[in-house]
C-alpha cells in the first residue's frame, strides 16, 4: 500500500464512469438470506453501533476504504464483470448483511454464493467531484451491498476502484485485493486458465472463533487484567493526545494532514538506527513519538494504542474481512535517548502483542461494573504503522502496487481525538493524521508532525551521518 489520503483530495481528468451493481435477482436473494447463528465480530459490531450513533446525530462516519489503481487500454466490461462477481462470491464476508433485533445485531447469510451477480452500468463522463459523490453513495453497512466497484475510462487507460465499507475490509488486505482483481482480469483477457490463487480463509469462521473465546473470558483472564491495568494507568480511559485539541467530548468534523516524513534513503538509515538499538521500525517510531511528546508537552510517560492484524496464517492473509486488534503501549520516557527508548518500546510492543487478540470492546463489557474504568473508554490517540515491503504484502506486491499507481482514500468523518497512520513504501515514510477540524487542533498537529519528522531524521542521521548528506541531496 502507498499512503492514506482523504477522498476529497482525489483528482483526475474527466472520465467515463462505469459502476458495478448487484443484479435485482441478487438483491432479492440477499433479502431472503436466513439469520445465521454466527454473531458479528467485535470489530463489526462496534462499527455498526458507531454508524447508527452517527446516523442519529446526522453526522458523517469515516467508514469507506477506497482502493484505486490504474490499468492500460480500454476496460473489457464483460471480463471485469466476471472478475468482480467472482471476487464477491469467493470471500464469504460479502455474503453477510446485518439487521437489528431487540437492540442486538443479527447476521443474515446468503446460503448460495452463486446467487451473487454483478452488472455494469455506464453513467457517462464525470469530473473528480462527481466521482467522489458516487463513491460516497456506497450503501451503508446495514445494507448487504455496502460495496461498489467501478472504472474511470479515459483515452489510453482506465482507473479501477473498489469502495468497500470497513465492515468487510481492513488495511492489511487492500493491496492483496488489488492484486487478486487485476491478476484475474488479465487472466480472463489473455484466455488463460481461470486464476487459482490459494484458497482464502473464512471470515465467518474468524467471527465464530472470536466469539467462542470471548464466551470463555472473564475478568480473571490474564490478558483482561493487563488491559485493565493499562486503562488504570491512563486514568481509566484510553490515552489522550499530548497537545490541546480544542475539544473535550464534543465531536468535530475530521481534518486530515498528509506529509512525506523520510525519503527512501533516510528511511533505510532510520531502520538501521532501530536495528542498532535492538529494535524494529515500529519500536523506533514509537520511541520518536515518545520523544516528541516529551519535547512538546513535557510528558515523562508515553501512552498510545497501535493496531495490528490478528491474521495468523497464509490462508488468513488471503481472507477479506476485518481482522484487527490494538496493542496497548506505555512506558517511561524520562531522559532516555532514542536507542534506549527504541529498545524499550520494541519490548513493550512484543510483550503485549497478544493483547491484540483480546477485543477492547470485550474488555470494556467485562469491566462495566468497575468504578475506575470509564465505560466509554474508546477513541483516544492511535498510531499505526504498515510496511508494504515485508510479508504478508511482500516486495513483489509492493512493486506491483507502485507500478499501478495504487492509492487508498477514506471519506471524511468525525474526530474527537487523533489517529496517525505511518506507511513505508519504496518512496520512504509518509504520515497521514486525522484530527478535529478546529484552529487549536490544527496548530497542535502542525507542531507535532514537524517535531516528529525532525525526531525521526535525527535518529537516522545520528547513527549514519553519510545518510544525512544523501537525504538532503535527494
Amino acid at each position: 500500500m502507498t499512503d492514506l489520503r482523504p477522498l476529497h483530495d482525489w483528482s483526475g481528468p474527466p472520465s467515463t464512469l462505469t459502476l458495478w451493481y448487484p443484479s435485482a435477482a441478487s438483491i432479492e436473494s440477499a433479502k431472503r438470506a436466513p439469520v445465521s447463528p454466527v454473531l458479528p465480530s467485535y470489530e463489526q459490531e462496534q462499527h455498526l453501533h458507531a454508524f447508527r450513533a452517527c446516523e442519529q446525530r446526522h453526522e458523517a462516519m469515516a467508514r469507506l476504504l477506497v482502493v484505486v489503481w490504474d490499468e492500460p487500454g480500454r476496460c473489457d466490461l464483460r471480463a471485469m464483470t466476471h472478475v468482480v462477481t467472482a471476487h464477491l462470491r469467493r470471500h464469504d464476508t460479502y455474503h453477510s448483511w446485518f439487521g437489528e433485533r431487540g437492540g442486538a445485531i443479527v447476521r443474515h447469510v446468503l446460503t448460495d454464493p452463486t446467487a451473487i451477480q454483478m452488472e455494469p452500468s455506464t453513467l457517462g463522463e464525470v469530473r473528480a467531484e462527481d466521482w467522489q459523490k458516487h463513491v460516497m453513495a456506497t450503501p451503508s453497512p446495514f445494507a448487504w451491498d455496502c460495496f461498489r466497484f467501478g472504472i474511470l475510462q479515459r483515452p489510453g487507460g482506465f482507473t479501477c476502484f473498489a469502495s468497500i465499507d470497513h465492515l468487510h475490509a481492513d488495511a492489511t488486505v487492500i493491496a492483496f485485493l488489488m492484486t487478486e482483481i487485476r491478476s484475474a482480469y488479465r487472466a480472463v483477457l489473455d484466455g488463460e486458465k481461470p486464476l487459482r490463487p490459494g484458497l482464502p480463509g473464512s471470515y465467518l469462521d474468524y467471527c465464530s472463533s472470536q466469539r467462542q473465546r470471548a464466551a470463555a473470558t472473564t475478568l480473571e483472564d490474564p490478558e483482561v487484567k493487563r488491559w485493565i491495568a493499562f486503562l488504570h494507568r491512563s486514568g481509566g480511559r484510553m490515552p489522550h493526545f499530548a497537545l490541546p485539541l480544542g475539544v473535550l467530548e464534543d465531536r468535530y468534523q475530521a481534518e486530515y494532514m498528509h506529509v512525506d516524513i523520510l525519503d527512501d534513503v533516510v528511511m533505510d538509515a532510520f531502520e538501521s538506527a532501530c536495528h542498532a538499538a535492538g529494535a524494529r521500525v515500529i519500536g523506533g517510531l514509537l520511541a520518536c513519538a515518545a520523544l516528541t511528546e516529551r519535547e512538546l508537552a513535557g510528558r515523562s510517560r508515553y501512552s498510545v494504542v497501535t493496531p495490528t492484524t490478528t491474521r495468523r496464517s497464509p490462508k488468513a492473509f488471503r481472507t477479506t474481512g476485518w481482522c484487527v486488534g490494538v496493542v496497548p503501549i506505555d512506558f517511561d520516557v524520562q531522559q532516555r535517548t532514542f536507542p534506549e527508548l527504541a529498545l524499550t518500546a520494541q519490548r513493550n510492543f512484543d510483550e503485549r502483542l497478544s493483547l491484540a487478540e483480546m477485543p477492547i470492546e470485550l474488555v470494556l463489557e467485562l469491566a462495566a461494573g468497575l468504578p475506575t474504568i470509564d465505560s466509554a473508554a474508546t477513541g483516544g490517540v492511535m498510531l499505526s504503522y504498515m510496511d508494504v515491503n515485508v510479508p504478508p504484502l511482500s516486495a513483489q506486491i509492493a512493486r506491483e502496487w507502485h507500478q499501478a499507481n495504487g492509492r487508498v482514500y477514506i471519506n471524511r468523518g468525525i474526530a474527537a481525538q487523533v489517529a496517525i497512520w505511518l506507511f513505508r513504501t519504496q518512496r520512504g515514510l509518509s504520515l497521514t493524521a486525522a484530527f478535529p477540524a478546529n484552529d487549536t487542533a490544527r496548530a497542535s498537529m502542525h507542531r507535532y508532525v514537524e517535531a516528529f519528522a525532525s525526531t525521526c531524521r535525527q535518529a537516522a542521521e545520528a547513527l549514519m551521518p553519510a545518510y544525512s548528506d544523501a537525504g538532503r541531496k535527494g
